[in-house]
């Protein structure tokens, strides 16, 4: 939708890649701002025609606060590495609902001289699936275009 200053056109959204994450079983401690979550990474993998390696063991994880309407708060953060050997940083800030429902907007950091540069200004955004034993999540990630 254009804006009435004209400074934004029509924004699409393009399929870019798709990101399956291990993770430790979910800890989650009451406080008074609610129940703040925590799971660490222990790997996984990250496919699509522009990026494809390993989601780095150890190297983050799945931070939340779960407010007393049930929605978490999300904040997940870790390291990837390209099947070349290149590394990016990926933060996720976003919520999960009880109802299953979660969204999530990702920032990457990457090489600013390396083949990923282009990701730094990338608007990413994800819907993420939870496995059901809780122990991972796919991420499917959309491009603003």
């Amino acid at each position: 939708k254009t804006t009435s200053k004209g400074e934004m056109g029509t924004v699409a959204l393009s399929y870019a890649f798709r990101l399956i994450a291990q993770y430790d079983p979910r800890r989650v401690a009451n406080g008074d701002r609610g129940g703040r979550a925590y799971r660490a990474v222990t790997g996984g993998r990250i496919e699509g025609a522009v990026l494809s390696g390993t989601v780095y063991p150890d190297s983050g994880g799945d931070y939340g606060v779960v407010g007393p309407d049930g929605v978490e708060r999300l904040n997940a953060r870790f390291m990837i590495r390209d099947d070349k050997g290149e590394w990016i940083y990926v933060s996720h800030v976003g919520y999960r609902r009880p109802d299953g429902y979660h969204r999530v907007q990702a920032y990457f950091d990457a090489d600013a001289g390396g083949p990923y540069a282009w990701l730094n200004d990338a608007a990413m955004l994800a819907h993420v699936e939870e496995a059901a034993d809780g122990q991972g999540a796919t991420f499917t990630y959309y491009q603003a275009i």
